[in-house]
């Protein structure tokens, strides 16, 4: 999969969430009424009725018919005044968008693709870095579940597993893109761990014909810096409302 076949796709994803077709807009600012912002987006658990796509030359402004009224009251005004209005009428999360341009990353250290039998070294993990969750019931199936398809990363140091990279439900362009996110103990940090499970992974995903995908909160620094060092660049950045 070459960059040309990665941005491609990733601007085919970005398209379902703008309700146009990417690769078609030029510049300017676009207001779309989609009634796909309605829709549970799998994956996440929640509906994204608000998605406004900022990139270099254009911004796209995709909302739920629900929030018609307000959204096309800002017709002829301009990005910024729309930006402001919006984040000043809706709880907005900011998120980089990135687009995966070729890989930086070729020593992966202790990272190795997880397997199934891995699930011990997992779910000791998963609970020191989740402490608030419960993961009876459901925990195994889930790691089982990617563990088979690949999709499971980590680094393991003395016998534990201290970064984890593991690949959400996608809501769409499911098995042609994945999303890559990762977790690290905090006494482990900054200590390259993450770029070699990340990086192990994208390589993975490359290998088996998927698109690599990331994004994140806009003001996680070390989540933005982790994803240009593996081979990503910034695509855009999303202002969204989670919506139940």
């Amino acid at each position: 999969m070459n960059r040309k076949e990665m941005q491609d796709i990733t601007l085919q994803y970005y398209s379902q969430f703008c309700g146009v077709d990417l690769a078609e807009v030029k510049s300017g600012l676009y207001f779309v009424c989609s009634a796909a912002r309605d829709q549970m987006l799998k994956g996440y658990g929640c509906k994204y009725s608000l998605f406004l796509l900022r990139r270099d030359s254009f911004t796209i402004a995709a909302y739920s018919p629900k929030h018609k009224e307000f959204m096309e009251s800002l017709k002829g005004r301009g990005v910024e005044e729309v930006l402001a209005a919006a984040e000043q009428n809706f709880k907005l999360k900011h998120t980089s968008l990135f687009l995966f341009c070729g890989e930086t990353v070729t020593d992966y250290d202790s990272a190795r693709i997880l397997e199934p039998a891995d699930y011990s070294l997992y779910e000791t993990f998963f609970r020191v870095v989740n402490p608030g969750a419960d993961p009876e019931g459901w925990l195994r199936e889930y790691f089982t579940e990617k563990a088979e398809k690949g999709y499971m990363t980590g680094c393991v140091r003395d016998g534990l597993l201290v970064s984890v990279c593991d690949a959400p439900d996608m809501p769409y362009l499911e098995g042609k893109i994945q999303h890559t996110g990762i977790q690290t103990l905090p006494e482990e940090r900054r200590k390259g761990y993450a770029r070699c499970a990340a990086g192990l992974a994208t390589h993975h995903l490359i290998e088996s014909g998927i698109c690599p995908q990331w994004e994140c909160n806009a003001d996680n620094d070390a989540s933005v810096e982790l994803a240009k060092s593996i081979g990503y660049e910034m695509f855009g950045l999303a202002y969204i409302l989670e919506e139940q």
